[in-house]
């Protein structure tokens, strides 16, 4: 069994503990997090590392978050870039916490010799919020903590919450690396599910400061770095740098597109296949959709990010030593293609002066980005359709959407501008709560007040009576399947066409590879190595004896055993679907499966996307079983 422990905290009685786990089931962070769970699926939230933490291996310093999502309403992990870099020092594997503090309160965990220190500071969080040292949300709140608790450490990592971890469901939780005295503008997330809101709402924590002494043992498993090395050459026939600097190419530079970064190496090759103006391009022809990525992207946003971000090489990492070097820069500004496509081409932004403005104004908030700038894309969109009048909500504003008659400078900037109002709404103004329930719920209060249709422009997942998760941002079936948990890359994302059925099945085996990188703690850029070698290199390690798929699949099936699939309850979804059909079969117009696909979705496509969508569901079922 591998020897790990967990530091238990209560935060309404101000106690905690320290245990070793003896469960040899629990080998990662997701383990112990739906260990937990099963406990009580509202009562913990709980973060850590995985077991190569202390080790040399490039991207196993991932800080993973579970617990009950308020967002999705079932079990979620989200995920942290390089925050378990300095976790290692605090000597535990796993943090729980359960119950609520009196007072917004952040917690200090420090280990410290021996023992282990954690401290309760309320804080007044609105106002630092408000404004502190010239900063606002969470970029106030971090730099408050470190400015009155970092004295106390040596080396340092904070994680913090924003004002919509309060407000809404979509809190996000955020943390930069700490260098020279200074916290960094290289911020990572744990966006997706809203554990951040979880965090604030049930447990009045809303910050987090840790650090400590504790240094990996020379005798631990994860020091052999000579046997390390051996089982990289033998396995993958390259020394493990080189393999990790493959695996990651194209999140530091591809010189096959010229770019790199996901935002650089995906609006390369999207062309046709690029989502804009809260996807309406997917009902536009292809030739409309060429132009657009040709005129406002390739020319003007993809050409400004390579100017001043790659050709600058304003790369950095996300808190620990990587090769991948994945955080492309622009000053303080991080560019991250989900974001930067949510609340950048789908909310009629193509300029990257805009796009910076409206996220850093998201991240200041504290939100999910991803989320946030899909429910601000269709709120834009509603206001243009006049589903609601817009003055209810205190917004003055209306999109410039026209594509065929865009100013690419001007109308983006109008466009940030309305997303910043709308994002300020949602906060700040007690009209707007409803929004920060999520868009489906949004939809339907706003068709319940207005007798309208808003729902029809909403492009979501549902899970349940009420949950909810936006999708990534690829054009892909996959990314809308009925699977446990979605808003993530646990499902099969190809572009390739497949049954519905077997494009069901390939979802769970993307699940049980995925939590190959979350449950060991891996950041998913290095899963081109990950896949082929982490259980044999766990195995040798450790030495112990454990099937990969076989444990990671029990996982996924346990997690699914509570699944509440719902069928797609909006039309532009369902045209979503129908457009990819129709855009593959313009490159394969001899494949019959495909074609009579596209004829089912002509004659009904209500029909036809219930009897898609069932297959999908069946084939995961199938594939569940085992």
């Amino acid at each position: 069994m591998i020897k790990q422990n967990e530091l238990i905290i209560d935060a309404s009685a101000k106690q905690f503990d320290v245990k070793d786990i003896d469960d040899p089931d629990i080998i990662g962070p997701v383990d112990y997090g739906l260990k937990k769970f099963k406990e009580d699926k509202g009562k913990y939230v709980t973060f850590g590392k995985g077991i190569l933490a202390g080790s040399n291996i490039p991207g196993t310093r991932r800080m993973i978050f579970c617990g009950y999502s308020p967002l999705w309403k079932h079990f979620y992990i989200s995920t942290m870039g390089g925050a378990a870099f300095v976790f290692n020092n605090l000597g535990v594997n796993y943090v729980s916490i359960h119950g609520c503090c009196d007072e917004y309160s952040v917690i200090e965990l420090k280990h410290d010799g021996d023992n282990f220190i954690v401290n309760f500071y309320p804080v007044d969080v609105e106002k630092i919020w408000n404004g502190y040292n010239d900063e606002i949300g969470v970029y106030a709140l971090q730099q408050y903590i470190y400015d009155n608790y970092g004295k106390d450490f040596k080396t340092c990592r904070i994680m913090v919450t924003g004002p919509a971890a309060l407000k809404t469901r979509v809190g996000a939780v955020a943390s930069a690396p700490i260098a020279g005295g200074k916290i960094t503008p290289v911020d990572c997330w744990a966006g997706r599910g809203g554990l951040g809101s979880k965090l604030v709402q049930e447990h009045k924590i809303v910050g987090i400061i840790y650090g400590g002494d504790y240094q990996e043992p020379e005798d631990s498993p994860v020091k052999k770095k000579d046997e390390i090395d051996h089982m990289f050459e033998e396995k993958l026939h390259k020394k493990m740098i080189a393999a990790d600097m493959e695996a990651t190419v194209k999140y530091r530079f591809d010189p096959a597109v010229h770019s790199g970064g996901t935002l650089g190496v995906n609006y390369t090759k999207l062309k046709g296949w690029m989502f804009s103006f809260n996807y309406q391009s997917v009902n536009w022809s292809e030739e409309d959709r060429v132009e657009i990525h040709k005129k406002f992207v390739v020319d003007h946003y993809l050409k400004q990010f390579n100017e001043e971000t790659i050709e600058k090489k304003q790369f950095k990492h996300c808190g620990e030593p990587c090769p991948a070097v994945c955080k492309k820069m622009n000053g303080i500004y991080k560019k991250d293609y989900e974001p930067y496509q949510t609340m950048g081409p789908n909310a009629g932004i193509f300029d990257q002066r805009a796009a910076e403005k409206i996220n850093h104004y998201a991240d200041a908030m504290g939100f999910d980005g991803i989320q946030v700038g899909m429910l601000v894309s269709w709120i834009m969109e509603c206001i243009l359709k006049k589903k609601f009048p817009k003055e209810d909500f205190d917004i003055d504003m209306e999109p410039h959407w026209d594509w065929k008659n865009f100013d690419v400078v001007k109308d983006s900037h109008h466009n940030a501008d309305l997303g910043c109002q709308i994002i300020d709404r949602i906060v700040h103004n007690k009209k707007c709560g409803l929004f920060g329930q999520g868009i489906r719920n949004a939809a339907k209060e706003i068709d319940k007040r207005y007798n309208t249709d808003s729902i029809q422009l909403a492009v979501y997942n549902a899970f349940g009576e009420d949950g909810c998760m936006v999708p990534n941002q690829y054009w892909t079936p996959g990314m809308y399947s009925p699977m446990p948990i979605m808003g993530k890359y646990f499902s099969y994302y190809g572009a390739d066409f497949m049954q519905p059925f077997d494009l069901g099945k390939k979802n769970v085996e993307r699940m049980v590879k995925e939590f190959y990188s979350d449950n060991t703690g891996i950041c998913r850029f290095h899963r081109g190595w990950v896949e082929k070698l982490i259980e044999e290199l766990i195995d040798h390690l450790f030495n112990v004896d454990i099937d990969y798929y076989k444990h990671h699949f029990k996982i996924a099936q346990e997690i699914n055993m509570s699944n509440e699939p719902v069928f797609w309850e909006s039309e532009r979804l369902i045209d979503l679907i129908k457009g990819y059909l129709v855009k593959m079969l313009s490159g394969d117009t001899d494949n019959a499966e495909l074609k009579a696909w596209v004829d089912k979705f002509n004659q009904d496509k209500y029909a036809a996307a219930k009897e898609y969508w069932q297959q999908i569901l069946d084939g995961q079922n199938e594939a569940f079983k085992g």
